[in-house]
């Protein structure tokens, strides 16, 4: 009976690998690289930060262009705008003609008196139709430094889109390999979970013909119920794993990587690094377009102590009622210089003058923080490197020992523990040796991603000295 129960749990401990990966999608490290590129949301949103770059670009290119303007307006006064009003005069004219010896027919005088001595400007009500248009000319560099920003603002976005490419680069080898990892834990643990079943097998074999007593094997059940919670707990973390390489690839369903870690000794100096990240890295290209930024808002700001021209004219289109006088068109130019506004100017341009300093404080930090960011980076990547070759080492003496222990064990001369404990550090130094080439990989991405050089990953991958780091 306990040999068909050994069998049973041996079986089910088989299936778990095969449980956690059904349905998953066979995958390269290049072809994940390729699909997250072409597939996740970041390139989309990248993609659609360029396209308001740009057509902010044009918004301040717009600003050296006329403004052109239709406008209709309906006016009504208290009063007509009279020129000259003689109606006054009417009494007076008319005594004055018969003393001149001048007599008019009454109807004549009628119309006479009737007759209206004015002369309207204009009609208290009218209205008009018209178009206007205003064109600057001079505005004391503030157009140009808006232009300039603007541009920036476009190669900006384009160096922050490629360090987002490149992010998106570093956490696709992040979670393929992390992914990798969590399948080589799970067959670790397997082995691991098999291992204590057929130690529990031993032990009872033993226990039965008096060679160990009853509270090691009891010992040892204890330890198969902690392989078997470990065992499980390695899942739910592949589970995971595949999820969140699931999101970073678009969708789609569940991944098996194909592409095995790797370690590789010829990765290039710490020099070269330093120098590349100087160059090429996305942060301090940003650093340095927000430097720029900051001096054309100094200009701009500046741009208020000059005097501003612009030239502009109407047509009128249309009119109603409106006086006879009023031209047709206008053509002229509009000059305005602020003399004083409170000290408003001085202020601004005191906060612009202070923001050039403190980006240029960011710039030299920047410089210096990711320097030091490297060479970290650098140093535990050296180090990952040489602790997959130590681990080597570590897993052939863990395997051999946990031979004679066995062996001891059997014969009577080793406790349950010594054998639990071997098996525990061989499982231990195999982990180990597969996160130290994990760490490798990562940290390799990660570095190049700060050295603006993320694609170089691929050809240290493929490298004549690159090591394969499999499940030993």
């Amino acid at each position: 009976m306990k040999k068909i129960l050994l069998f049973l749990v041996l079986l089910f401990s088989g299936l778990f690998t095969a449980v956690a990966q059904q349905n998953s999608i066979s995958i390269t490290l290049e072809d994940a690289i390729d699909m997250a590129m072409s597939r996740n949301e970041q390139v989309a949103i990248n993609f659609h930060n360029e396209e308001i770059k740009r057509k902010e670009k044009k918004v301040a290119a717009s600003l050296r262009s006329p403004s052109i303007s239709l406008g209709a307006s309906f006016v009504r006064m208290a009063d007509n705008i009279d020129a000259f009003d003689f109606n006054h005069l009417k009494p007076t004219v008319a005594g004055i003609l018969p003393s001149l010896g001048i007599q008019l027919p009454p109807s004549l005088v009628d119309k006479f008196m009737s007759t209206n001595w004015s002369y309207t400007l204009q009609q208290k009500e009218f209205g008009m139709v018209g178009i206007n248009a205003t064109m600057p000319i001079f505005m004391g560099g503030k157009i140009n430094a808006a232009n300039k920003a603007a541009k920036i603002k476009v190669e900006e976005q384009g160096v922050v889109s490629q360090q987002k490419l490149s992010e998106l680069y570093s956490e696709v080898v992040e979670r393929y390999y992390g992914l990798y990892l969590a399948l080589q834990v799970v067959e670790v643990r397997k082995l691991v979970h098999d291992g204590m079943l057929l130690h529990l097998y031993n032990a009872t074999q033993l226990e039965k013909n008096g060679v160990i007593a009853k509270v090691d094997r009891l010992y040892i059940q204890v330890k198969v119920s902690e392989a078997t919670s470990e065992l499980q707990k390695s899942i739910m973390t592949l589970n995971t794993l595949q999820s969140a390489l699931s999101a970073s690839l678009g969708g789609g369903g569940k991944f098996a990587p194909l592409s095995h870690m790797f370690v590789n000794p010829d990765i290039g100096t710490l020099d070269y690094y330093k120098t590349m990240c100087l160059e090429n890295s996305p942060l301090i290209k940003q650093v340095q377009m927000k430097e720029q930024l900051a001096h054309q808002a100094l200009r701009a700001e500046r741009a208020e102590f000059y005097p501003h021209l612009v030239a502009m004219g109407g047509y009128d289109l249309y009119n109603y009622q409106l006086t006879s006088l009023a031209p047709k068109w206008v053509v002229g130019a509009g000059l305005k210089f602020t003399i004083f506004n409170g000290l408003n100017r001085e202020f601004k341009v005191g906060v612009a003058k202070s923001t050039v300093k403190m980006v240029e404080a960011v710039k030299s930090k920047a410089l210096v923080d990711i320097e030091v960011l490297v060479e970290k980076q650098y140093n535990e990547v050296v180090s990952s490197y040489q602790s997959v070759h130590s681990a080597d080492a570590t897993i052939e003496f863990a395997t051999e020992y946990l031979r004679v222990k066995n062996l001891a064990f059997k014969e009577g001369s080793a406790t349950a523990a010594d054998v639990t404990d071997a098996i525990l550090n061989l499982a231990k130094s195999k982990i180990e040796r597969l996160t130290y080439a994990y760490k490798f990989d990562v940290g390799l991405a990660q570095m190049l991603e700060n050295c603006g050089d993320s694609h170089r990953f691929a050809e240290i991958k493929s490298h004549p000295n690159t090591i394969i780091v499999e499940l030993r």
